[in-house]
């Protein structure tokens, strides 16, 4: 049941991405952690703002690639949890969460929806 509308899920982005960007001034994280979270928030701020649809800015990136991009990263975030940032407990957590968290929209956003 895809209960997350285009319109919605621009509120999401945006949210996530200044969450991905504050995260770490408001959680212990390793430095690395840390600066992957800001980097990854700067990359997610801009795919909202070049995909099509309402909250994008100058919209070229069509909506349902957005969603393809959003799975492959909650994959990697989820295996970074398991490897790389799987020895400071918050980072783990942090990313795992992550990783469930962004995989959770991937399932529920109608992509297929008119995004424009």
């Amino acid at each position: 049941m895809k209960i997350i509308s285009p319109k919605i899920h621009v509120v999401l982005d945006y949210l996530v991405a200044i969450f991905l960007i504050t995260a770490p001034n408001l959680i212990d994280l390793s430095a690395n952690a840390a600066i992957f979270s800001m980097v990854l928030g700067s990359i997610h701020f801009l795919l909202t703002i070049v995909t099509i649809f309402k909250g994008g800015v100058v919209k070229f990136v069509p909506f349902p690639i957005h969603g393809i991009i959003e799975l492959i990263v909650s994959i990697t975030l989820g295996v970074l949890a398991f490897t790389i940032f799987s020895s400071h407990m918050t980072d783990h957590f942090y990313y795992a969460g992550l990783a469930v968290a962004i995989f959770l929209v991937y399932i529920l956003t109608d992509y297929k929806s008119n995004a424009k």
